[in-house]
């Protein structure tokens, strides 16, 4: 009998060994890791790879949204990655690359777009409950929903970034000389235009068909 009992309570020591053990083995590690990376995609913005889709809104795109909620009561939205809706090989070619020194790309852009030597905004929106696109304009800072303006010929989901002052090259207008900063429209694989200000309005020039 006391052999029997002692049988049985080397048995039970060898499973409690066996159960300690497993947590030190290298496929729980890389299940635990795992899950960590899970719980940085989905934590927001900060740890979300610039490969992968944004899951939560930007600082700038939080901002932006605020103010044309309470301009136009929520009727219209800066557009990210879950309306845009990119296929794969358009973000990892047209996207990812920019986004590691632009991290607000392709929806917003910064600069002094009016020549006024202040800081302004431009956004790519929609309307919320359907894709109809156009660029919203925010002069000055800090922003202001009295200070919004729209350019809305020819904007379908696309890319805004900043061009650079300067002279700028059109393809049917020669050299344009801009008061300020340009807005730089870009499709994938077709036309981009720049939207400038002229001193009394935005006008647009051609860049590349």
């Amino acid at each position: 009998m006391k052999l029997l009992i002692g049988f049985f309570s080397l048995l039970v020591m060898g499973c409690g060994q066996g159960s300690s053990g497993k947590k030190d083995t290298p496929g729980d590690d890389s299940l635990a890791r795992s899950a960590d990376t899970v719980i940085h995609l989905n934590n927001g913005q900060k740890n979300a790879p610039d490969s992968l889709p944004r899951t939560a809104p930007t600082t700038a795109e939080r901002e932006i949204n605020d103010l044309l909620k309470e301009k136009f009561g929520g009727s219209l939205v800066v557009v990210n990655d879950k309306s845009a809706n990119w296929p794969k090989d358009v973000f990892d070619y047209f996207i990812v690359p920019q986004r590691k020194d632009h991290p607000d790309y392709p929806y917003i852009a910064n600069g002094d777009f009016n020549g006024d030597g202040q800081q302004d905004v431009a956004a790519l929106i929609k309307k919320t409950d359907k894709n109809e696109y156009q660029v919203a304009i925010i002069s000055g800072s800090p922003l202001d929903k009295n200070r919004i303006s729209f350019w809305k010929e020819d904007i379908d989901l696309c890319a805004v970034a900043t061009y650079p002052k300067g002279e700028l090259e059109g393809m049917e207008a020669g050299k344009v000389t801009m008061k300020g900063d340009g807005i730089n429209v870009h499709y994938y694989e077709t036309a981009s235009f720049v939207v400038y200000w002229d001193g009394k309005a935005f006008k647009r020039v051609y860049t590349s068909d």
